[in-house]
């Protein structure tokens, strides 16, 4: 993710785990994940402990643990496998 992005404050952050949807509070316990097609050519997935920066990201998807975090990992490696099957088809 690049750094010249404008960094827009949000009232709220809403958790994208599949049917979470839990809005931010004060825990410090919430993650950023984001993917890309990277360096390396091949589709990227990224975590990191919350931080304001990343959260504005384009991208970003905002994380209230670790449950919803591996929920959105294993759609991401399934999402990635369907696709890999699609191709060599």
């Amino acid at each position: 993710m690049t750094d010249n992005l404008l960094h827009i404050p949000s009232a709220f952050y809403r958790c994208a785990g599949p049917n979470c949807g839990i809005q931010k509070g004060d825990s410090d316990r919430w993650w950023v994940m984001w993917s890309s097609f990277g360096d390396y050519q091949v589709p990227v997935m990224y975590l990191a402990p919350w931080d304001e920066k990343l959260a504005v990201r384009e991208g970003a998807m905002h994380v209230c643990g670790e449950g919803c975090a591996q929920k959105l990992q294993s759609q991401f490696m399934g999402n990635v496998m369907t696709n890999r099957t699609r191709r060599s088809s």
